[in-house]
């Protein structure tokens, strides 16, 4: 199990959301532009059926700190996957919108967003 997924919070006691997405490596803006093209329908608290894809998937954000997809990303690479991503979105986790504004800026920018890069990473330099 990683840590993102263990709900433990951080050494100081900052309060953390329902999924800890810095520690899982921060918001993947190729997964980000993918979840914004499905539907998250809240089915219960904290749980959601993710449709729009090839597949309708399930999300688990109700276990704080252990956010659950029956998605192969999600379960065999220990992954915030495109579904949980869609969830949080339903939800309006501040993280995750921020992201949605770096996505839209990269793409803008003509950066292809499908690129693997997390939105949490430092932004290049550029040449002057």
């Amino acid at each position: 199990m990683t840590a993102w997924m263990t709900g433990r919070t951080p050494a100081d006691g900052a309060p953390v959301g329902l999924v800890d997405v810095e520690a899982a490596g921060g918001v993947d803006l190729g997964r980000l532009e993918r979840a914004l093209e499905l539907r998250a329908e809240r089915v219960g608290l904290g749980r959601y059926a993710v449709r729009g894809g090839a597949q309708e998937h399930w999300v688990d954000l109700a276990t704080a700190g252990h956010p659950r997809c029956d998605c192969g990303d999600h379960l065999w690479r220990e992954a915030v996957c495109k579904h949980i991503l869609a969830a949080l979105l339903r939800e309006g986790d501040a993280r995750v919108l921020a992201a949605v504004g770096r996505l839209m800026a990269r793409l803008r920018e003509g950066t292809a967003a499908r690129a693997p890069v997390v939105a949490d990473a430092p932004a290049p330099r550029r040449a002057a």
